[in-house]
């Protein structure tokens, strides 16, 4: 006869895992927005203690904080944007007009074929309408989700607004929550928050970088706007998974078309051993002189993190195998014991 208390604990669970299931199906399509509220709630938190230090009221304070990060976000939108979605556009129609074939052969024509010249400049060709189809239809896609779009940055502030004004809370009602002992609790909060820090800062930092140097470089070959493309190399080279490529590779390749074949080479070959070979060194060094990581394992981290888990994986990568260490560590010491509350 089947036990009536295991029946009972049985559809309770059921229940349970079912309510889960339902709350994620709830919350998926404005998950990513959560997360981002949560995340640059922690990142900005330091910014947040003088405001809420000089101005009394949390819920005042916590609003201000908010009117603040909109501001910021939006000033660069409001005046960057629409000139980079100009300067593209213009890009498109002149790339139109131009007959890349009969430049690319003119190019190559010395070193190879005709058939393999000809090859290439129908690959090039198809790569550069791809890139500018892909900008267009980027552009269009987000205007026509712009309701879509406005409700997920209400979610994000909403998210950022709480987690701000209730962060000592939250981590107390976390703090009982979790199995782990205070020991190990604070090492895998420190070690979270120094690997947060590395991989932001540096990415920021080496954005920055980045985008200077080829300013540089533009610059010194003479190139029209370079003021205006030093800043466009900085934003996209802070943004993960893009980078200053988006700037010296169409330059270099106009340069090439238009017949300045000394100038694009140099910028080809600095954007790309130099230029784009910068994040490689740097964004592992940060990583490993704040953290318990070395920079072979900040490394392995970064690659495989950005591999599994895409852009978040710049983090989530270093954290992971930075918590293996520490656990790897308590167990060298024969303390195993220590890392849960007794």
């Amino acid at each position: 006869m089947v036990d009536r208390q295991v029946v009972n604990k049985a559809v309770v669970f059921i229940l349970i895992l079912g309510v889960f299931i339902l709350a994620f199906f709830v919350l998926k399509p404005i998950i990513m927005a959560i997360f981002l509220g949560i995340f640059i709630s922690y990142i900005a938190h330091p910014l947040y203690t003088p405001i809420k230090k000089y101005i009394r009221g949390e819920n005042f304070s916590t609003a201000i904080f908010c009117f603040l990060l909109v501001t910021l976000i939006a000033i660069p939108l409001f005046f960057f944007l629409p000139l980079f979605a100009k300067e593209i556009f213009n890009a498109y129609l002149y790339v139109q007009k131009v007959d890349l074939t009969a430049a690319i052969v003119g190019l190559f024509g010395t070193f190879f074929s005709d058939e393999i010249t000809r090859a290439i400049a129908v690959q090039a060709n198809l790569i550069i309408v791809k890139f500018f189809n892909f900008t267009m239809i980027s552009f269009g896609s987000a205007f026509a989700d712009l309701p879509a779009l406005m409700l997920k940055f209400a979610v994000f502030l909403f998210t950022f607004y709480f987690i701000t004004r209730d962060s000592e809370k939250i981590k107390t009602y976390l703090s009982e929550l979790s199995p782990l002992s205070k020991n190990t609790e604070d090492k895998f909060a420190q070690e979270f928050r120094n690997i947060t820090n590395a991989v932001i800062f540096g990415q920021i930092l080496v954005g920055i970088i980045q985008g200077l140097f080829l300013g540089v470089g533009i610059w010194l070959l003479g190139i029209p706007k370079s003021g205006f493309l030093t800043v466009v190399a900085i934003i996209v080279s802070i943004i993960p998974m893009i980078g200053a490529w988006l700037v010296w590779v169409p330059i270099a390749l106009y340069l090439l078309v238009i017949g300045d074949t000394l100038s694009g080479t140099i910028l080809f070959l600095y954007g790309l051993l130099f230029v784009s070979t910068i994040d490689n060194i740097l964004k592992p060094y940060f990583i490993s002189k704040r953290t318990n990581v070395g920079t072979f394992v900040a490394i392995l981290g970064i690659v495989g993190g950005l591999y599994t888990f895409g852009v978040i994986g710049l983090i989530l990568g270093p954290l992971v195998l930075s918590y293996v260490l520490i656990i790897v560590d308590f167990y060298r010491q024969g303390k195993l014991n220590e890392l849960f509350k007794e």
